[in-house]
């Protein structure tokens, strides 16, 4: 696979790399669709709709979108971001309150996070950086389900540190979740770099918190192009990403 390269060297020392989590690391979507598919089955959906299973997966996955927007924005709480997506996407299928599975995102949210696909390459990009540089994850998500899948994907053993929007009760793009990441650490701004695959909460997050971000985009037909001094560039290959950012540390420590 083809990769946009970083924009300009780093003509700086990074002590920590941080990482999204989701669709960044782990493959959000695979891992979804598969616990998705699981519960379509589980409860019989087909009984009680004309949906099938891939339409209601689509659904759902726009239904949880829209919450999860409103999520970031403060708008609703943790509890009514788990239940209310999939109680608006049962709706939006026509199946009746009776007939609606009762705690289905309970079962979801034990479900998904067992799943174990990671994006391309994360494996072998985090065992190559965790050589060099400390491992953070920033991540907007609930605090059991974001170890698990992390445990789970057996890449625990690279991650020093991890933060969620849960335990901190801020959500990415708030600049104060950045800050407070940093603060634990006892790290500068200016000596860390932070990939994420959304452009409004990962890269412009990122960038507005004063940190060097790249834009990791598995889909190079949807490639932005974003000039601002604190962008890195577009990533889409996360062991190339990895290989350069090696070797760009060890020019800057050379001179």
């Amino acid at each position: 696979m083809s990769e946009i390269r970083p924009q300009y060297q780093l003509e700086k020392k990074i002590d920590w790399v941080f990482f999204d989590l989701d669709n960044t690391l782990w493959d959000f979507d695979k891992n979804a669709e598969k616990a998705l598919h699981e519960l379509y089955r589980k409860h019989k959906l087909h009984l009680n709709t004309t949906y099938r299973v891939e339409q209601f997966v689509q659904l759902y996955k726009d239904v949880n979108a829209s919450y999860w927007k409103r999520y970031e924005l403060g708008e609703i709480d943790k509890d009514k971001l788990r239940t209310g997506r999939f109680i608006d996407t049962f709706v939006l299928m026509g199946i009746e309150p009776a007939l609606q599975p009762t705690n289905i995102w309970n079962e979801y949210l034990e479900i998904c996070p067992q799943m174990t696909d990671l994006m391309p390459g994360a494996l072998e990009c985090l065992s190559k950086l965790s050589q060099v540089f400390k491992i953070g994850v920033l991540t907007n998500g609930f605090e059991n389900t974001q170890n698990v899948k992390i445990i789970k994907s057996g890449i625990n053993k690279y991650i020093q540190f991890l933060q969620t929007s849960e335990s901190v009760k801020l959500a990415k793009p708030n600049e104060e979740f950045f800050r407070l990441a940093l603060f634990e650490n006892g790290v500068n701004r200016t000596n860390c770099v932070y990939i994420g695959d959304n452009l409004n909460t990962d890269v412009w997050g990122g960038i507005n918190s004063g940190i060097t971000t790249f834009h990791y985009l598995y889909d190079v037909n949807n490639i932005e192009h974003i000039t601002h001094p604190l962008f890195g560039g577009t990533v889409t290959d996360l062991v190339d990403w990895a290989n350069w950012l090696i070797a760009n540390q060890a020019k800057y420590e050379s001179n």
